[in-house]
């Protein structure tokens, strides 16, 4: 198994997904108190459009972007295939794939509009950030299951910590950019932690019949 049993999953999905249906509701209501904090928090994050800076979160978004986190997951899938995991390849399938339609199904029930000055011209709906969800859905996946596989403690630390440090500049972008309101981003961070705990919790649930039915057949003599 690619994890370890842990009874707090489902405390921390239920949690996480509370947080998230929570601030969802604040979002369809536009309620008075988000628009003030969305506004206070980029007032401060502030950067020139053409600028260095905002040519650095141009590049930092795109590497953030759903297309190459579907990529980079393929990539993962192929491989766990290739090295007869196809448990593990299975799982990675379902909960990058089921987390982007659940983060794209709320963004059609919520309608937020992106903020008026989004320099990259984003298109869709604000709430939740689809790069945020889908680089945090990739980093954990990239943490937990590719980073022990590492031989030396040194690179596996190295490993997680440039991970963590993408996740946050890809969020950071998102904001500097415009392209999304900072709750957008703590929403898909809340949304993502939600999801990634459920799909554990589902993983220990099927893993055995998952496993009788994707493992290797014997060949069938003529």
């Amino acid at each position: 198994m690619i994890f370890e049993q842990n009874n707090n999953r489902g405390v921390v999905s239920f949690s996480c997904f509370l947080a998230f249906i929570l601030l969802l509701t604040a979002v369809k209501l536009q309620a008075g108190w988000l628009f003030n904090l969305d506004r206070l928090i980029q007032s401060v994050a502030k950067i020139t459009p053409g600028s260095h800076a905002a040519d650095i979160f141009q590049v930092l978004t795109f590497f953030g972007s759903p297309e190459v986190v579907l990529i980079v997951s393929l990539i993962l899938v192929i491989t766990f295939i290739v090295i007869k995991e196809k448990v593990t390849a299975l799982w990675i399938t379902f909960t990058v794939l089921g987390g982007y339609a659940l983060a794209y199904g709320i963004k059609l029930f919520v309608q937020r509009p992106r903020p008026a000055a989004d320099f990259v011209k984003s298109t869709g709906f604000s709430f939740p950030s689809g790069h945020t969800f889908g680089t945090a859905i990739l980093t954990m996946i990239l943490i937990v299951i590719i980073a022990p596989r590492l031989k030396q403690a040194g690179n596996r630390f190295l490993m997680k910590s440039l991970l963590i440090i993408w996740l946050i500049l890809v969020v950071i972008s998102r904001v500097f950019l415009r392209s999304h309101y900072p709750t957008d981003v703590l929403g898909s961070l809340l949304l993502a932690a939600g999801w990634w705990n459920f799909a554990e919790m589902l993983y220990f649930r099927f893993y055995g019949r998952a496993n009788k039915v994707l493992k290797e057949q014997p060949e069938e003599s003529n």
